[in-house]
């Protein structure tokens, strides 16, 4: 029997051996395989002759779109990388593709656009136009130094937002976004703070590189009447730009009046669901409290005058400051109710109610939330509530951090499934 057992649990041991080392050997494989890969890409895109990388807080996925029309319209084949709240490609002939992504944003997804760039388009590119991956100063530095050695390095602005990783000031946000500096001939930035703007002045000298700072406010009001809907700053920014790589401003401008726009909904949705009339307007593009109010009031315009407005506001785990910040910013003048969703909240309860709130005008609804009827029946009776009668129609008005299983059942019956 003793026989019988060494035998046995030799040979298990054997066979463990064995599947360690085939596992092993295969994750090797793998691992040497996408290491090849990864640096054939990164060679790829590094032979590119003009690389444009946009970071900033505000503005980037808008602005990459320009950039790639004025540069294409100057004869310059040019690939275009947006990521953010719609993650997309422009290929060389200017066409848009969906970025099929898998789990969070990672830096890859640059590596992939160009992989699937000299695979696909006719023309391989001699412009990339590339919007920051990265959050968190360290990657950004990553992405700069051993992804995409920019040229040009644009930082579109430097406003309060991603807290958590770049700091809880605006000179240090401004320092972490200047991570995406190195090794650039030039900085371009729309940054109208003067204490911000020379910050990044500062950042971009110490690193060898001119600087540029340009403003919306100095483009002829003929330029922006042809450019309808793109922001002044934005425009200003892929002038200078454009300038950089050879092209007139009259070519640039002919250009971006073919850009691209985000593909996100600028009017409110309708649908009809428990005997009321409900209106919805998403506006989870908007990051940080200093576009906030403008955006809040103009969502607010665009619903019914007698229906009841309420603002979703998701609290996140890995962005407690900015539902923080949110939660300080918004008043009952902007809107008559707040819905809570997410965790943890009770921190931003407490910022809501220093702003003004009161708790009868506040209501709580957890991760996993009631199922739909009971979700929109309490937030009906917040409505009634906070207007002393059951109200027929019903503005929801979703927030940034508004990516969260019961704010994105909200956002899928009123804008349909394929938001998420």
């Amino acid at each position: 029997m003793g026989d019988l057992w060494d035998r046995t649990a030799s040979d298990l041991l054997t066979q463990q051996s064995i599947s360690a080392a085939l596992a092993l050997l295969v994750f090797a494989a793998v691992a040497t395989i996408w290491a090849s890969w990864s640096r054939r890409n990164v060679a790829r895109l590094q032979r590119i002759p003009l690389r444009v990388l946009v970071t900033g807080s505000r503005g980037k996925s808008s602005t990459v779109r320009l950039i790639h029309a004025a540069l294409s319209a100057g004869g310059i084949p040019t690939l275009g990388k947006m990521t953010g709240t719609a993650s997309r490609e422009l290929d060389t002939a200017g066409r848009e593709h969906s970025t099929n992504r898998i789990g969070q944003v990672a830096i890859l997804e640059m590596l992939e656009t160009v992989h699937r760039s000299f695979t696909r388009d006719e023309t391989p590119p001699e412009a990339a136009v590339l919007e920051c991956m990265a959050v968190t100063p360290d990657l950004i530095v990553m992405c700069t130094d051993d992804v995409v050695r920019p040229q040009v390095s644009v930082v579109t602005n430097a406003l309060w937002d991603h807290l958590e990783e770049q700091g809880t000031t605006l000179p240090q946000i401004a320092m972490s976004l200047s991570g995406s500096m190195t090794g650039a001939e030039v900085v371009i930035t729309a940054e109208h703070r003067e204490h911000t703007r020379a910050v990044l002045a500062y950042e971009a000298a110490s690193r060898g590189a001119a600087f540029d700072a340009v403003s919306g406010a100095e483009v002829p009001k003929e330029i922006l009447s042809r450019l309808s809907g793109a922001h002044p700053d934005n425009v200003a920014i892929a002038i200078a730009v454009a300038a950089f790589a050879g092209i007139d401003r009259e070519t640039a401008v002919r250009g971006m009046e073919r850009a691209t726009a985000e593909p996100l909904p600028t009017r409110p949705a309708t649908a009809t669901f428990e005997g009321v009339e409900w209106w919805y307007r998403d506006i989870g593009s908007i990051n940080d409290t200093d576009s906030l109010t403008p955006a809040l009031l103009q969502a607010r315009a665009q619903m019914p005058p007698d229906a009841v407005t309420l603002a979703i506001l998701t609290s996140r785990w890995d962005r407690p400051l900015r539902a923080i910040q949110f939660a300080s910013s918004i008043t009952p003048a902007d809107v008559s109710g707040l819905v809570f969703v997410g965790e943890p909240d009770v921190v931003v309860r407490r910022y809501a109610e220093r702003a003004g709130w009161t708790k009868d005008r506040i209501i709580r609804v957890g991760t996993w939330g009631l199922g739909e009827r009971p979700l929109y029946r309490r937030i009906a009776d917040l409505a009634e509530r906070v207007s002393g009668t059951r109200p027929e129609r019903i503005a929801l008005i979703g927030l940034e951090n508004n990516h969260q299983y019961v704010a994105d059942s909200i956002r899928a019956r009123m804008l349909g499934s394929d938001v998420l």
